[in-house]
Order: structure tokens, then C-alpha cells, then sequence
């Protein structure tokens, strides 16, 4: 049977009104050391009412071992429920289902750090030049447990789900990669041992939430690294199949990094450019795939959906220029996205279109955008 765009359909245990997600987009917009915010919540409401079928939020912290910016959003403790609470129901009433991206950020940090930065070895940070200290065993421990704990807020605060983030070079995808994961312990040293951090945030958070809240995975198809044992596909399919096994309910299929040959957002000459791994990953695992990765057209995403086990296409910067684009596509007007991949949304004040810039603040961006294009490279 063939999968429809506009269908009403169950996927990762989660039901939703159409096919077409949001993808994890960090917001930058949270207020008082990491309250969800009233641009926040306008940002969310845009995307509910403009048809999209589920959005996953931009990551969320919560471990007192991480380096959270103000700007990030904090469920670190119970105040956190009151407002999540809110965007829940605020997203609900558009239609649309909502997943909270939960992660630690590890060493890959764009600023200074308020305290001790952590990672699975003391390997040096190619974004900031930190060398980080390496997780004790009984730190790790008390993440597993803060993970279940910050999952356990969002179920109570009405969350449709919760996506580990193990992907683009934060904490978890450190762990997963041998350049990164130096241990020799039982979190290090093959790729059986690198995913057992991952298998025990599942499990904590099946604990705390019960087996039949949706968990998700974001991972890396490749970090497209420089180094020769860079986390590659092969590295992928031992990740999926722990993972599937280990009882997520579906995996986001991503890539790279922010030092890789190639970054997880690319210019516009790239379009579905996780598609391939995609495809081969079906072959391995028999769970729900969400696919990210450049779409722009409606039909694009279509063919994406005619393959094995790719049960919903997920989109970031398209969005933030037409939160309403799913709208427009319901209603017959199947143009492509305006958006035009220049990155000029990663937006240090917060997320927002560079086309809605104006005077210096635009100027201002203008020179983000260079920085950013000078870290990714040419095939950015």
C-alpha cells in the first residue's frame, strides 16, 4: 500500500495528522536562564497552524554536567512543567503532535563554558580547541538517570515523546565515535560498547515513562569526518540495530558534523542528501525512518516516501522562512520552498529567517554567515 503525504497515520507510536514533520531546531530564543519564552511559543503556534504533521523542538538540556546557554531551554527540575505544559497544549490546539529533542551537549560548545566540559576522553575539541574531561563511570550513571528524569517532566507535561539526540557531533554522538570514544571500559572500545550509554538512557527512560511513551532516536547515517575511523555507515548499522533492538520506536536518519566534509544543513545544490543511507539502513532494521536532510519540494519528499520503512520526511530551514509551507502544499499550491539554504537563520539572538532582518541587525548577520560558510568549507 502506498503512503500518502496528507494521511492520518501512526507513526513511532505517535499519531499524526500528515507525514511532513518538523525537525529538531535549536530556538535560541529562551528567556531567565532557560524558560520557554513567549517567541517560543508564538515560533510553535506558527508551525501547529501551519499544517505541520509533528515537531520535534530544538534539544533541551537538563544535566548539571552540561554547559547550557541562557538561551537554551532547561528541564532540569519540576519548574520546567508549568511552561512546557503550555507549548504542549499550545501546539495541540494547532493539530499538530510534539516530540521534545532531549541531549547533552558534551564538548561541542559555540561559547564560553560556565564550568568543567565532559566527553566520553579527554580528545581535543576541533570547534573550540577544549580538551574535555573524561566521564567517570559514576557519572555517566547519574546521566542515564537524568535523562529518564527529563523525560518523565515532559510526559508529565503532555509531550506526545521524547528523541534522544544522537547525532551532529554532540555528547552521545562523541560516544559513538572512535575518534572520540577513547575508553577501554565497558562505555568504550567497539562499537557494541560505544552505543551502551544510549541503550541505558532507552531503558532509564522506559523506567521512568513506561514502556508505551514514544521514544525516538536522531542519529548519524556518517559524521562525513576528516579522520580516517571517523564514525561512518558501517558505524550506523550497528548503531540502528542496537538501538531497534534496545526498543526505540522510530530513528530520524541525519549527518555530520560541524568540522565534517560535510555539516547536517548543506547549500541548496544538495537536496535529500540522507536518501541513499536511508535506503540502506531499511534493509538493516525494520523500524519507522524519518528522513531530514535538504527537502524543498513536494516532489521530492513523495518519491522519499515510496521507500522501505521511510514513514515521514522532516524539514528544518524551509520552516523558519514558511512556517505555513505544509499549509500551502495541503491547499494545491505544490511551488517549491522559498527558502534558499544560506544558513543566514542561525541567527546568534535567535532563530529567525535572514530575509525578515533589516538595517544593521541584517549587516550584523551578514558577517555570521561568512564565519559559518569559512568553518564548513566549500562543500557545506
Amino acid at each position: 500500500m502506498s503512503k500518502q503525504v496528507f494521511e492520518t497515520n501512526t507513526i513511532g507510536g505517535i499519531e499524526v495528522r500528515n507525514r511532513i514533520f518538523r525537525s529538531a531546531t535549536f530556538e535560541g530564543l529562551a528567556v531567565d536562564g532557560g524558560k520557554v519564552s513567549p517567541a517560543i511559543m508564538d515560533m510553535y503556534r506558527s508551525l501547529s497552524e501551519g499544517g505541520v504533521g509533528l515537531i520535534i523542538t530544538g534539544y533541551m538540556g537538563f544535566s548539571a554536567t552540561d554547559n547550557l546557554s541562557p538561551r537554551t531551554v532547561s528541564i532540569g527540575s519540576d519548574d520546567a512543567i508549568g511552561p512546557l505544559t503550555e507549548l504542549a497544549q499550545t501546539v495541540h490546539a494547532g493539530g499538530s503532535r510534539i516530540v521534545a529533542q532531549i541531549t547533552h551537549l558534551g564538548s561541542q560548545l559555540t561559547y564560553a563554558p560556565t564550568q568543567e566540559v565532559f566527553a566520553p576522553s579527554d580528545v581535543t575539541e576541533p570547534v573550540n580547541g577544549i580538551r574535555p574531561k573524561p566521564f567517570r563511570t559514576e557519572q555517566i550513571r547519574g546521566l542515564v538517570k537524568e535523562f529518564g528524569e527529563a523525560a518523565l517532566r515532559l510526559k508529565k507535561s503532555g509531550f506526545d515523546g521524547v528523541q534522544i539526540h544522537g547525532a551532529h557531533g554532540y555528547l552521545l554522538s562523541k560516544f559513538l565515535s572512535p575518534v572520540y570514544n577513547k575508553r577501554t571500559d565497558e562505555y568504550g572500545g567497539s562499537p557494541d560498547k560505544n552505543v551502551r550509554i544510549i541503550l541505558e538512557i532507552i531503558e532509564s527512560i522506559r523506567n521512568t515513562c513506561g514502556r508505551d511513551f514514544p521514544v525516538w532516536m536522531k542519529l548519524n547515517c556518517s559524521d562525513f569526518g576528516r579522520e580516517e575511523n571517523s564514525y561512518e555507515f558501517d558505524d550506523f548499522v550497528v548503531t540502528a540495530k542496537e538501538v531497534a533492538n534496545g526498543g526505540v520506536d522510530a530513528i530520524e536518519v541525519s549527518g555530520g558534523t560541524m568540522t565534517g566534509r560535510f555539516p547536517s544543513s548543506r547549500t541548496k545544490s544538495h537536496e535529500a542528501y540522507h536518501l541513499d543511507y536511508a535506503r540502506r539502513i531499511a534493509l538493516e532494521v525494520d523500524i519507522p525512518l524519518i528522513l531530514v536532510g535538504g527537502f524543498r519540494s513536494i516532489d521530492t519528499l513523495e518519491q522519499a516516501l515510496t521507500e522501505k520503512n521511510i514513514e515521514a520526511v522532516s524539514m528544518c530551514r524551509p520552516l523558519i522562512r514558511e512556517p505555513d509551507l505544509v499549509k500551502r502544499w495541503t491547499e494545491g499550491d505544490r511551488s517549491e520552498a522559498a527558502c534558499v539554504a544560506c544558513n543566514g537563520c542561525f541567527n546568534p539572538s535567535g532563530t529567525r529567517c535572514f530575509f525578515e532582518l533589516e538595517g544593521e541587525e541584517r549587516e550584523a548577520q551578514k558577517e555570521v554567515m561568512k564565519m559559518i560558510k569559512l568553518m564548513r568549507g566549500n562543500d557545506s
